[in-house]
């Protein structure tokens, strides 16, 4: 029988653990693609939140009404703007009648008579009765009156010229100085999500064509609007037949311009977009040309900058076809506009509906030819000032940036001069998210602990766990969801942002060193002395290197990100810093994480030497820095784990601290706990040290 057969049996058994392990393996792929499409859901909405946003439709009034706001004013600039370029024009006008004019009295006094002109006046007949005197009289009031007009308008123009140029320029420098200092008041998390080369790109691109272009464009389209206007009533007086025509090729042009506009201020928004890619990728390229080389990565990075250029240049070619394509299509409505007056004219002529001199035909001809070019140009021109209206709407997106909070608050809420004088911290249920943002997640949650005066505490974590969070906090980087920070009995939420980071020194982990002199790097504001400034040198062994290496001192010019000296001697620059200002409460975020033995032990002696009476918060990478600390914050996740004297910490093996040492490596383990109990010891001797001395002090009998 099959059924009985015991080798059937084990092939039953086979398949059915066959399919057991079938049936958990397709269960551990669609966990693993249901928890890859999360990650990938997280990625989608990170990198919607990263991307540049691009505005829709047609740019809105109130841009231009900011425009106008930053020249003059709304109301002032709408003035200047439309009385200035009417009295231009109806002098232009004025002064073309007038030669017109005067070239029919020339005509008729020398009886220069043709088909148009057969019909005689009584004007006429004034001019050709005049005597020689007369006439000359009369044709000098002529001149001298043509010339004044000249005049008149010769200064007009270059008033308007003037005008509207400084109003434009004016505008461009308001907003640009409006938009840095919105920019430098922004949260960190903006910088955090926005690539520099978004920011150069509204500081390089955008105001440049905020400068150089709109204005030009905007004195073209007034230069073409007006004098529109103008010769479409002018024309209209002298035969009104001319307006068929306009209207019809007024119709044409704005039908073109209907489809051509929108395409246009869409590519130029997407042309912007594009060269932001390009500024961040050739800056992030120069900052990281090092490692590039080193990798032989040169092939792979020109192939993706030229992919982000290749994009730009597209978007550039679409801007030229389309302009081109206008361009041909505006010639044509052109060209109809010319063959209809002329039609018109004819029909005007030969049916006789009104009297046309010599002058008045024309003039008639010469504004209905150039009517046609002026109502092209006015249309374009629109068209590149509502498109570069986007530099103006791209540069108002950054003017209205949310901003941190004040930077000084009223006299009666500041701190005492002398704040922190103790530099004892309080964390109370504190909760703080890197974004304003209600959906972001939070960097920090729930910490409360309370950090003596003149207490040295490591804190320590795996990447992420929020360190460097905490250090953000205590600056008020981030935002505090909830609970509140006091020093020294002060809620640092209550005073100004420059009360509260003036006073806290910071040793950061990336050293920072700004274009200028050795002296305006350590003393920014000018509150130390020479003497001061050499000795905090001295503390931190560079005053000899200040001396013989450097030509000028202190007045030494220092490369921009202090390209000219050594990661670690730009640490114990940031570390003389920090002596000359002596704060009660110190910050190290891992200073030493990039710098050799010699000068992490270098920084921690004078660390422990100079800052032995203030708080001393110090993040690290190398447990040794913070073994000898008071006390160690271990985080984790955003949360306080942790927080206790080393060798307290150590004695407990299921402590978070206790592992981490551990992971150091049998020999590094032992010699960390070795130093841990060192500084216990040590730390019992002083306090026996104190307690007896107490004791002598107070014992009645020894008095």
């Amino acid at each position: 029988n099959i059924s009985s057969s015991t080798s059937f049996a084990r092939l039953l058994d086979d398949i059915h653990q066959f399919e057991q392990q079938h049936s958990i393996e397709l269960y551990q792929q669609q966990s693993i693609i249901s928890s890859t499409c999360s990650d990938i859901d997280e990625e989608m909405l990170a990198l919607s939140k990263n991307t540049e946003t691009k505005h829709k439709g047609t740019v809105k009034s109130h841009v231009y009404a900011e425009y106008l706001k930053a020249s003059v004013g709304i109301i002032m600039g709408l003035f200047i703007v439309i009385i200035l370029s009417s009295v231009r024009e109806g002098t232009s006008i004025f002064s073309n009648w007038w030669l017109a004019k005067w070239s029919d009295d020339e005509s008729y006094r020398y009886r220069i008579l043709n088909n148009c002109t057969n019909i005689q006046n009584n004007n006429n007949n004034t001019v050709w009765s005049m005597s020689n005197a007369e006439w000359n009289n009369h044709r000098n009031q002529r001149f001298y009156i043509y010339c004044v007009i000249v005049f008149i308008l010769v200064l007009i123009t270059f008033f308007r010229s003037m005008i509207t140029q400084f109003m434009f320029l004016n505008a461009g420098r308001v907003l640009h100085n409006k938009m840095f200092r919105r920019l430098i008041r922004c949260p960190i998390a903006f910088f955090d999500i926005n690539p520099v080369g978004r920011i150069l790109n509204r500081f390089t691109k955008d105001v440049a064509t905020m400068d150089d272009q709109l204005p030009v464009d905007i004195y073209e389209f007034l230069n073409c609007c007006f004098p529109a206007l103008g010769t479409v009533v002018l024309v209209g007086m002298l035969n009104p037949w001319s307006f068929i025509p306009a209207v019809i090729s007024l119709i044409g042009l704005l039908f073109v311009r209907y489809y051509y506009a929108p395409c246009s201020r869409d590519l130029r928004r997407l042309e912007s977009i594009t060269r932001s890619p390009v500024y961040s990728y050739l800056t992030s390229t120069i900052h990281g040309l090092k490692v590039i080389r080193s990798y032989h990565a040169e092939y792979m990075c020109s192939i993706e900058f030229f992919s982000h250029l290749d994009d730009n240049t597209r978007a550039n070619h679409l801007i030229f076809a389309t302009n081109r394509w206008a361009a041909l299509r505006f010639d044509w409505v052109a060209l109809s506009f010319i063959g209809l007056v002329t039609i018109f004219s004819m029909i005007a002529r030969i049916t006789g509906y009104r009297y046309l001199s010599t002058a008045d035909i024309a003039m008639t001809f010469s504004y209905s030819l150039s009517l046609m070019g002026v109502l092209q140009w006015m249309i374009r021109s629109s068209v590149d000032v509502e498109t570069e209206m986007t530099s103006v709407e791209r540069v108002l997106d950054y003017c209205s940036l949310d901003q941190e909070p004040p930077a000084q608050v009223p006299l009666n809420r500041r701190p005492p001069s002398n704040w922190p004088s103790h530099g004892r911290i309080i964390f109370e249920n504190v909760s703080m998210s890197h974004s304003s943002d209600n959906q972001s997640s939070l960097a920090l949650r729930h910490l409360s602990m309370t950090i003596e005066a003149g207490e040295k505490v490591g804190i320590v974590g795996r990447t992420g766990a929020g360190k460097s969070s905490l250090i953000q906090t205590l600056f008020r980087m981030g935002t505090l969801v909830n609970g509140h920070i006091k020093i020294d009995n002060i809620n640092i939420a209550t005073i100004g942002l420059d009360d509260v980071r003036r006073r806290i020194s910071i040793i950061p982990q990336d050293p920072v060193l700004f274009t200028g002199t050795m002296r305006s790097n350590l003393d920014q504001f000018n509150e130390y002395s020479d003497a001061e400034i050499w000795h905090a040198l001295e503390q931190v062994q560079l005053k000899t290197l200040v001396i013989d290496r450097m030509s000028n001192g202190l007045h030494s010019i220092v490369s921009e990100g202090g390209s000219n000296l050594s990661v670690g001697q730009k640490q114990l620059v940031c570390l003389a810093r920090a002596i000359l200002k002596m704060s009660k409460i110190l910050v190290i975020d891992e200073a030493t994480a990039n710098v050799d033995n010699v000068t992490d032990e270098l920084i921690q002696r004078a660390i422990r030497e100079k800052f032995k009476e203030c708080t001393v918060l110090t993040i690290a990478h190398r447990l040794r820095t913070v073994i000898d600390s008071d006390r160690i914050l271990v985080l984790g996740n955003g949360e306080l784990l942790e927080f206790d004297s080393p060798n307290v910490l150590l004695s407990n093996s299921t402590s978070h601290f206790a592992s981490l040492v551990e992971q150091t490596g049998l020999a590094e383990a032992e010699y960390l706990r070795t130093l841990a109990n060192m500084k216990s010891t040590k730390d019992n001797h002083d306090l026996d040290q104190e307690s007896l001395t107490d004791s002598k002090e107070t014992d009645p009998l020894l008095t």
